[in-house]
């Protein structure tokens, strides 16, 4: 199984983590628990490519704001 995650892992360039490596796992006929299947990539050292949401942490001074209108 563990060769299984890592073609998929790598068919998808990297990109795919537990959640949807277990979808295309079972769209393949595999059968296989989503803790399973995390353990193996754990123990592999195999992760997704996290992609998250930029934003701002600072808040524009609302007095300089109103000295630009």
């Amino acid at each position: 199984m563990a060769t299984e995650i890592a073609e998929v892992h790598t068919g998808h360039r990297g990109a795919y983590g537990r959640p949807r490596v277990t979808v295309e796992l079972r769209r393949r006929g595999r059968r296989g628990y989503h803790k399973r299947v995390e353990r193996i990539m754990r123990e592999r050292g195999i992760t997704g490519i996290t992609r998250r949401r930029r934003r701002s942490l600072a808040k524009q001074d609302t007095a300089v704001a109103q000295h630009r209108i």
